[in-house]
C-alpha cells in the first residue's frame, strides 16, 4: 500500500472519531475515493491499537462503520461479535438490490456465528437500536422480515438453527410493525411466521403446529378486515396445512377442516386469475385427501390423484421443477397405496413417479426432499413386500434424517426401518433404525420445555425402545439391551433428580420463588377444605388417611397443576440448558461396590419379561417366555393391584398365593440356581407393576424360604437414580453416633402404637424433646419441615396415602393440613443432609408407574429433595406391627447393621414373634395405664392439665386393647403372615 494512501485513511480515521454522532455518512461521501477494501482494514488495524491503548468505544465505532463499508462494498469478512455480524446483514439486506448475493456470501463467511445463541443476540440487538431512535422503525422492521425469509431457505449451516432465527426475526419485528399502527404488515408477518412454527425443528411438534395455527388465524382475521382476498386466501392455504399436521385433538376433524380450507381458498385462487396458487391448492387437496379418514379408501385415494392430476395442468417440469416434483411425489403416494385389480401397474406408476421427483430432487440440491421421498419409496415398497427395497430406502433417508437436525422424520423414519427389519428377523437393521428413532425421541424430547409433553413424546415411542430391546437380546447384544432398557425408564424421576443435584445451594430465582408461593397457598387452600369436611370417625387399625374430596379440592388440584407445569418449565433439565446423559454398562457396573452384589434389572416386552443379571465384571440374561405386557403386567394388574383397590379384605388372604404364582412366572429358583452363585445382595429395578412386588416374600422353592431370607434387598427406580444418591455428600462424613435423629409421631393422636414407637426410638438414640414433634400440638407441616431441614435421619410414623389417581397429591397426613409428593418435588424442599428417611406409614411406596416407568411416590420423593435412603410401604400397614418392625430395625441398625441387613432382620423377627416375646416388649404398657387410672382425681375435668392426661390415657388404654386382642387370639405366631413383614422396603444407598 502507498504511504501517500495509508496517510489518506489514516486522516479520514481520525476525523471520524473526532466528528459528532450521525456525521459519518457524510464525511464518508466527502471521501468516497478512499473507500475501498484497503480502508476497511485499516480501520480494523486501527480499532485493534486503540483496545490496547485501553479506548474501547472509539475501537467500537471505528469496528462498526468498518463493518458497514464492507457491507456496502460487497465484500463480506469476519465479524469479531455478534453485534457486528448482524450489522452487516441488516445492510446487505437493505442494499439487497445493488448487489444480491451478498447476504449468502456474509452468512457464508460467518457461519460459526449463525449458532444457537444468534436468536437471542438478533432480539437483543434489535432491542437496542429501536429504544436508540436513530433509525426508522418499520425501515429496521422490513430488513428483519427481509432477512428471515432469507434465512428460514439458507442450505448453509443447521436447518434447526436457521429457522429458530428465523422466528425470532419475525417475533422482534411484529412487536416493532404493531396490528394497531401497522395492520397490513403485521398479518404479512403474522403470516409468515405461521409458516415457520409449521417448519420449525426444535420444540415441541405439537406447541409448533398450534402457535402456527393461532398466527394464521390472526393474519386471517385482519386480511378479513381489510377485505384482501389475495392475502386471505394465501393465508387460508396455510392454515390447511397446519390443520393437516396437527396432531392434537381430532385427526379426523382436523383433516376435515383442512379441506374445507382448501376449498374456500379455490373460491378465491381460480385457475384463470392466479393459475399458481390454483395448482398449489390443488396439489394440497391432493394431499389432504391422500391422509383423509373420512369417507372410503379407494374414494380418497381417486380424489387425490383426481386433484394431483390438476395441479401439474399448471406445475410444468420446465416452469416449475420444484413444485412439478413435489406432486410427482405426492402422485408416487396415492398410486403406491391404490390396490386395483392390476396393484402390480400401480406400483409401476408409483416407481415411475418417485423416479421423475428424484431427478429434480436430487441429494446436493435438495437433500431434505431428497430424504422423504426415499422414505415414501420405503412405504410403498414395504407396503408391497419388498422388504429389502423398503430397508434400503429407509437407510438412504436416514443418511440426511439426522436425529440432532431432523428429529421427528429421523424417528419417523427410523422406526419404520426398525419395525420392517424386526419383522424379517433382520436384527443388525432392526438395531440401526431403532437407535436413530431413539436418539431422535430423546432429542425432541430435551427440546420440550412442558414436563407433561415430555411423558407424551415418551410413551408415544416406547413400542421403539421395547422392540430395540428385543432386536438386540435376538442378536446376543445382552449389553446393549440392557443399556437401552435403562434407557426408557423413569425419565421425569431422572430429570427431576438431575435438577436437585444440580442446583443444591444455589439461590433461588425470584420467578420461582412466587410459583412456589402460588402452590404452596393453593395447598393451605385444599388442607382447609379437608379440615372443614374431616369426619369424626376417622379412626383405624391401618394408617390410611381419611380422604375428604370434593369439587372443591378437585378444582384446586387442577390449579395446582397448573402452577407445578409452570415451576417446571424453569427447571434447567426442562429449559434444555442441562443434559442427563444416559449410563453405559460400564458406568452402572462402577455403582456395585461389592463382588457379591448384584443388579437385578427386569424389563418387560410385549412378549417377554427379561431379567438383567449384572455383577461388577459381568452381566447374564434370564429370559421368562410368555411373560409379556398381557401376560405378566396385566395379570398383576388383575390380581394384585385391583383387589387392592377394591377389595383390600379379600386382597389379604389372596397375597401368599399371588406370590406363589408370581414366583413361578419369574422362575424365581431357575433364576437363582442358574445366576445367584456367590450373591448375597440384590438391588432391584422393577419394571412397571413389579415395582408394587414385595419380592422380599417371594418364595424361592425352598421349605418356607422367602427371597427375602437368602439376599439382602434393596430397591431403585433405575440405574441412574441409584448414581445419583451415590453422587450426593460421601455418606461417612456424618459419623454414626453424632447423627441427628428426628420424629414425627402420631400427628393426628389416633394411632396409639405410633406413639409407642416414637418413645422407644427416642429412649434408644436419646432424641431430645427438640427434634420430637408429638401429636396434633405439634406435627404440624411447618413444624416437619424445619424437622426435616435440622436432622440427618427423620422417622415418620404417622397417617399417610397414596393417590394413584393423582401422584403428585399423595400425601403426608399432618396435625394442620399434609405435604404432598408435590411439595417435595419443589425446589423449596432440598434436605442435603438426610442420610436416611424412615415413612412408617401406610401407602409410601404404593404407585402406578405410567409406560415410561415412572414411580411416583412418597418415597421416590424424598430420593429427589436429597435422602440417600428411604424405607417405606407398599401396602396399608398395621399399626402394632409397624410400630414392632420399626423398633426391630432400629435395634439392628444401633448393632451396626446397614439398611438392607437391618430390613432383613427385623422382617424375620416380626415374622418369628410370639405371644410371649408381646409381654416382654409391652410389659409397661398395662402397669402405665393403670397408674393413669389411679390419677384420675389428680386435676380438675376443666383444667388443661386433665385434658392431657385423659389424652395419655386414650393412647394407653387403646394400646393395651390391641395387645390383649392379639394375646386373646389362637395364633402363636401373630404376624407371621406376610401382610405384616412384607411392606417394607428400601430404596437407594445400603
Amino acid at each position: 500500500m502507498e504511504d501517500k494512501r495509508l496517510d489518506a485513511y489514516l486522516k479520514l480515521i481520525q476525523e471520524l472519531i473526532q466528528s459528532s454522532e450521525g456525521q459519518e455518512p457524510e464525511i464518508l461521501e466527502i471521501h468516497k475515493n478512499l473507500i475501498d477494501t484497503g480502508l476497511v482494514e485499516t480501520m480494523k488495524q486501527v480499532a485493534a491499537k486503540l483496545v490496547q491503548q485501553g479506548d474501547k468505544d472509539n475501537a467500537i465505532f471505528l469496528r462498526k462503520v468498518a463493518v458497514t463499508i464492507s457491507a456496502n462494498l460487497g465484500e463480506p469478512s469476519l465479524a469479531e461479535t455478534y453485534e457486528e455480524l448482524i450489522q452487516m446483514i441488516l445492510q446487505a439486506v437493505h442494499n439487497s438490490k445493488k448487489n444480491p448475493h451478498i447476504l449468502y456470501y456474509i452468512l457464508e463467511a460467518n457461519i460459526d456465528k449463525i449458532n444457537d445463541n444468534f436468536p437471542s443476540e438478533l432480539k437483543k440487538y434489535i432491542k437496542k437500536i429501536f429504544e436508540s431512535n436513530l433509525f426508522l422503525s418499520e425501515i429496521i422492521a422490513a430488513d428483519i422480515v427481509k432477512f428471515s425469509s432469507f434465512i428460514a431457505k439458507f442450505l448453509l449451516g443447521n436447518p434447526a438453527i436457521n429457522r429458530e432465527i428465523a422466528i425470532a426475526g419475525y417475533e422482534v419485528s411484529q412487536s416493532i410493525l404493531t396490528s394497531q399502527v401497522f395492520p397490513q404488515e403485521w398479518a404479512v408477518i403474522k403470516n409468515q411466521l405461521g409458516n415457520a412454527y409449521r417448519f420449525r425443528i426444535k420444540g415441541d411438534r405439537e406447541e409448533n403446529i398450534e402457535l402456527a395455527i393461532e398466527s394464521q388465524k390472526a393474519a386471517l382475521k385482519v386480511f378479513e378486515q381489510i377485505d384482501d382476498s389475495q392475502k386471505w386466501a394465501d393465508v387460508k392455504n396455510n392454515l390447511g396445512l397446519a390443520y393437516l399436521e396437527r396432531a392434537k385433538e381430532n385427526k379426523e376433524q382436523n383433516i376435515e377442516l383442512a379441506i374445507s380450507a382448501f376449498e374456500e381458498t379455490l373460491q378465491v385462487f381460480t385457475k384463470k386469475v392466479f393459475p399458481h396458487e390454483w395448482a398449489v391448492t390443488q396439489n394440497n387437496l391432493g394431499i389432504a385427501f391422500l391422509d383423509r379418514i373420512a369417507g372410503t379408501r379407494p374414494e380418497n385415494l381417486d380424489l387425490a390423484i383426481t386433484h394431483l392430476q390438476k395441479s401439474l395442468q399448471i406445475r410444468s417440469k420446465h416452469l416449475d421443477p420444484i413444485e412439478w416434483a413435489t406432486t410427482q411425489m405426492n402422485l408416487g403416494i396415492c398410486y403406491g397405496e391404490r390396490f386395483h385389480e392390476n396393484y402390480t401397474n400401480d406400483l409401476e406408476l408409483a416407481l415411475t413417479a418417485f423416479q421423475s421427483a428424484l431427478k429434480i430432487r436430487t441429494q446436493e440440491a435438495f437433500p431434505e426432499d431428497w430424504a422423504l421421498t426415499h422414505s415414501n419409496i420405503g412405504n410403498i415398497y414395504n407396503l408391497h413386500g419388498y422388504f429389502t427395497k423398503a430397508i434400503e430406502s429407509f437407510q438412504l433417508a436416514l443418511t440426511v434424517y439426522k436425529h440432532n437436525i431432523f428429529p421427528l422424520d429421523c424417528f419417523r423414519t427410523g422406526r419404520k426401518l426398525g419395525n420392517t427389519a424386526f419383522s424379517n428377523d433382520n436384527w443388525d437393521k432392526a438395531i440401526q433404525g431403532y437407535e436413530a428413532a431413539i436418539d431422535a425421541v430423546e432429542t425432541s424430547r430435551s427440546w420440550a420445555t412442558s414436563e407433561s409433553r415430555r411423558q407424551e413424546i415418551l410413551e408415544e415411542s416406547i413400542d421403539v425402545y421395547q422392540n430395540m430391546v428385543q432386536a438386540c437380546i435376538n442378536a446376543g447384544q445382552i449389553e446393549k439391551a440392557f443399556e437401552y432398557s435403562e434407557r426408557s425408564r423413569s425419565k421425569r424421576l431422572v430429570d427431576l433428580m438431575a435438577s436437585y443435584n444440580l442446583s443444591q445451594g444455589e439461590e433461588i430465582p425470584p420467578k420461582v420463588q412466587k410459583l412456589l408461593q402460588q402452590y404452596e397457598e393453593l395447598q393451605q387452600q385444599i388442607d382447609q377444605e379437608r379440615q372443614s369436611h374431616k369426619s369424626e370417625n376417622n379412626r383405624s387399625e391401618t394408617r390410611a388417611a381419611f380422604q375428604a374430596y370434593n369439587e372443591a379440592i378437585a378444582s384446586l388440584e387442577t390449579q395446582k397443576q397448573q402452577v407445578w407445569e409452570n415451576l417446571r418449565r424453569e427447571d434447567p433439565v426442562l429449559a434444555g440448558e442441562i443434559q442427563v446423559n444416559p449410563l453405559s454398562l460400564s458406568e452402572i457396573q462402577k455403582l456395585i461396590d461389592q463382588t457379591n452384589t448384584a443388579i437385578l434389572s427386569f424389563y418387560t416386552t410385549n412378549s417377554d419379561t427379561h431379567i438383567f443379571v449384572v455383577q461388577q465384571n459381568q452381566i447374564t440374561l434370564h429370559t421368562c417366555t410368555r411373560q409379556g405386557l398381557n401376560t405378566l403386567q396385566g395379570w398383576i394388574n388383575q390380581n394384585w393391584l385391583l383387589p387392592y383397590i377394591n377389595d383390600s379384605q379379600k386382597w389379604e388372604t389372596q397375597i401368599n398365593s399371588i406370590l406363589r404364582e408370581l414366583a413361578e412366572r419369574l422362575q424365581i429358583p431357575k433364576l437363582i440356581s442358574q445366576h445367584f452363585q456367590g450373591i448375597k445382595e440384590l438391588i432391584l429395578v422393577p419394571h412397571l407393576l413389579l415395582h408394587q412386588i414385595p419380592f422380599t416374600a417371594l418364595p424361592t422353592g425352598e421349605y418356607q424360604e422367602y427371597l427375602g431370607d437368602k439376599f439382602l434387598i434393596r430397591y431403585t427406580p433405575s440405574c441412574q437414580i441409584l448414581e445419583f444418591c451415590q453422587q450426593r455428600d460421601n455418606v461417612a462424613t456424618f459419623n454414626e453416633i453424632s447423627l441427628q435423629y428426628g420424629t414425627v409421631e402420631d400427628a393426628e393422636d389416633n394411632l396409639p402404637c405410633a406413639r409407642f414407637e416414637g418413645e422407644q426410638l427416642a429412649q434408644m438414640y436419646n432424641i431430645p424433646q427438640e427434634n420430637r414433634l408429638i401429636g396434633s400440638s405439634q406435627a404440624t407441616s411447618n413444624n416437619y419441615r424445619q424437622l426435616a431441614q435440622q436432622v440427618q435421619v427423620l422417622h415418620s410414623c404417622h397417617h399417610a396415602q397414596s393417590r394413584l389417581d393423582n401422584p403428585l397429591e399423595s400425601q403426608l397426613k399432618l396435625a394442620d393440613g399434609s405435604i404432598t409428593l408435590g411439595q417435595l418435588m419443589t425446589p423449596s424442599w432440598r434436605l442435603p443432609q438426610l442420610v436416611e428417611v424412615f415413612l412408617s406409614c401406610c401407602e409410601t411406596n404404593l404407585g402406578t408407574p405410567s409406560l415410561t416407568d415412572d414411580i411416583l411416590t412418597l418415597s421416590t420423593g424424598f430420593l429427589c429433595a436429597g435422602a440417600r435412603s428411604v424405607v417405606s410401604t407398599l401396602w396399608s400397614v398395621n399399626d402394632l406391627a409397624t410400630a414392632l418392625f420399626s423398633i426391630f430395625y432400629y435395634q439392628q441398625r444401633q448393632e451396626g447393621k446397614n439398611r438392607p441387613e437391618a430390613l432383613q432382620q427385623a422382617q424375620i423377627q416380626l415374622r418369628e414373634f410370639t405371644k410371649v416375646d408381646l409381654n416382654k416388649i409391652f410389659q409397661e404398657v398395662e402397669a402405665r395405664e393403670k397408674k393413669l387410672i389411679r390419677n384420675r382425681k389428680k386435676h380438675p375435668s376443666d383444667s388443661i392439665e386433665y385434658e392431657q392426661w385423659k389424652r395419655e390415657y386414650n393412647i394407653y388404654a387403646k394400646l393395651n386393647r390391641r395387645i390383649k386382642e392379639i394375646e386373646n387370639s389362637t395364633q402363636q405366631f401373630p404376624f407371621s403372615d406376610s401382610r405384616y413383614w412384607a411392606a417394607f422396603i428400601c430404596h437407594g444407598l445400603r
